[in-house]
């Protein structure tokens, strides 16, 4: 197979499409603010920015630390709590599971979170 010139430009120099795209400032709108963009970090960071526009993030380490209000959003709801039934043969798992999460020891703690980070599908950010 003979590559055409174009395909070996692309290849020489995969960002010349876009410093093309963003050669001149573009402008993203999102409600009521403009966000200029000048190349695709800022288009991300106004996407974020945007898209963190009206949300209040609260982060705790325990349930111990919220207010009855906080408790009821977030836990306490039947409406959107979601509640997960342990069978006697994984009463074992879980116990070494909790056990990790919630002892003294930081490392087990460290290396089950960033084991398991890749297999998160919802997390509150």
């Amino acid at each position: 197979m003979v590559a055409e010139l174009a395909d070996v430009e692309l290849v020489a120099d995969p960002g010349a499409q876009l410093r093309e795209v963003y050669e001149r400032p573009g402008k993203l709108v999102a409600r009521d603010k403009e966000y200029r963009i000048a190349g695709p970090s800022s288009l991300v960071e106004a996407v974020m920015e945007a898209g963190r526009r009206g949300i209040e993030v609260n982060r705790y380490k325990g349930l111990g630390e919220m207010n009855p209000e906080q408790l009821w959003e977030t836990t306490m709801n039947p409406d959107t709590r979601t509640l997960l039934q342990i069978t006697v043969r994984e009463a074992a798992d879980a116990d070494e599971v909790f056990s990790t999460l919630m002892g003294e020891r930081v490392e087990p703690r460290r290396d089950f979170i960033r084991g398991e980070a890749r297999k998160v599908r919802n997390l509150d950010f």
